[in-house]
């Protein structure tokens, strides 16, 4: 049996571009931003929408996203599975 050492177990993601890395496949996006250094009092945690797509990506974007509300912030304590590379964004909540 092979034996993963710790590098190989680690999930690299970005909240507002700032490298954080990760040692397990899951956490709350509470807790994603308190690593990011951001309080989840005051920001809400969003997954970051890719950009530079061409138009026949957009339009296919655009469709879904009338049917999911990716602009809707993420659930502070429900969990999000982690894949490396993933991006976030922490916006300031609306009063």
């Amino acid at each position: 049996m092979v034996e993963l050492t710790k590098v190989e177990r680690e999930n690299k993601v970005y909240v507002n571009e700032k490298a954080i890395i990760l040692d397990r496949d899951n956490i709350t996006p509470s807790e994603l931003l308190e690593l990011g250094g951001f309080s989840s009092l005051v920001y809400d945690c969003y997954i970051a929408q890719k950009e530079g797509a061409g138009i026949a990506e957009k339009r296919k974007r655009a469709k879904e996203n009338t049917k999911k509300k990716i602009n809707k912030p993420l659930n502070n304590n429900k969990s999000i599975n982690i894949e490396t590379g993933m991006q976030f964004n922490a916006i300031l909540k609306e009063q």
